[in-house]
């Protein structure tokens, strides 16, 4: 979905949800190497989900999370949520994963309310969307109840 044209606006619109979501920490981020690498700049990435090419350039780069112990990461950002047919499935995975507090962030071309409903029937708190062009960037806390 994104190309190289698109990576740079949506690093700064993920720059910009992780700042507010106060995500500190190691970030996973799934099935886009690129956004991957530009965001490892900055701070720890683990790169999930990306296809055998890209994953070779990835050093550590994991084909899905079930390794990743629960409530760990700071943040996951996912690609294409708001048309992915196995959206719950991948959101439950991400939730666990990610520490009370962190943050969930979705990149998508467009379909601004699908993603806004996906977040919320998800449980993240704190939605927040941002747009760059025709990118869209929604981004919700998680709230782990016990």
């Amino acid at each position: 979905m994104l190309d190289g044209l698109f990576v740079g606006p949506a690093v700064q619109a993920v720059a910009e949800a992780l700042v507010s979501s106060h995500a500190d920490g190691t970030l996973a981020v799934v099935g886009h190497a690129k956004l991957a690498q530009a965001l490892a700049k900055k701070q720890t990435v683990i790169a999930v989900g990306l296809t055998e090419r890209a994953a070779k350039k990835f050093p550590g780069a994991l084909a899905d999370l079930a390794s990743v112990a629960t409530g760990s990461i700071a943040a996951v950002i996912g690609v294409d949520v708001a048309s992915d047919d196995e959206w719950e499935a991948a959101l439950r995975e991400w939730t666990r994963v990610v520490r009370d507090g962190g943050a969930i962030i979705f990149v998508d071309r467009g379909h601004a309310p699908e993603a806004s409903r996906r977040a919320l029937c998800s449980g993240l708190t704190e939605l927040e969307q941002r747009r760059s062009g025709r990118l869209v960037v929604t981004s919700g806390l998680v709230s782990h109840l016990t």
